[in-house]
């Protein structure tokens, strides 16, 4: 089991995922989005994760604004997965240079930064469904708020 640290970035009413389509084995494709951050390394703290994962998937920098949840995903990905809310503090989306983004013969499929809207997010298949649940009701209350 190992600890993964992701970074939630909200940026004009929405928030930044990662658009992957990836080969299965069988020859289809695997079309689906994931929140960026990654694998918590020997020394790290979460927050040392989060920035690198974010810089090295995104080319940015975050504020971080709270912990969202921890995601107990050992059935699937024998991880748990730490969710921080964050807000886009500088940089240029889609410039990151981690692995991912550089070594294209070792990480098969694509990996492209977008913007989802908050409006959007049930549309789209984030993984782990969860996660976007909790974004969805975290959209309704921002909606609600900025009623009153």
């Amino acid at each position: 089991m190992h600890i993964s640290v992701r970074g939630i970035v909200e940026k004009d009413d929405g928030i930044i995922l990662i658009h992957r389509i990836k080969p299965r084995e069988d020859g289809t494709l695997r079309d689906y989005f994931v929140v960026p951050g990654g694998k918590k390394e020997e020394g790290e703290s979460n927050l040392e994760t989060l920035n690198r994962e974010i810089e090295e998937e995104l080319g940015i920098t975050v504020d971080v604004k709270e912990k969202l949840i921890e995601y107990d995903d050992q059935a699937y990905n024998d991880s748990i997965q730490i969710f921080y809310i964050c807000t886009h503090k500088d940089g240029i989306i889609g410039t990151g240079n981690g692995p991912e983004m550089t070594n294209k013969n070792e990480y098969k499929g694509t990996f492209e930064p977008v913007v989802v809207k908050y409006e959007d997010l049930k549309n789209v298949n984030l993984v782990p469904e969860a996660i976007k649940d909790l974004l969805v009701e975290r959209y309704e209350e921002i909606k609600n708020e900025k009623k009153l």
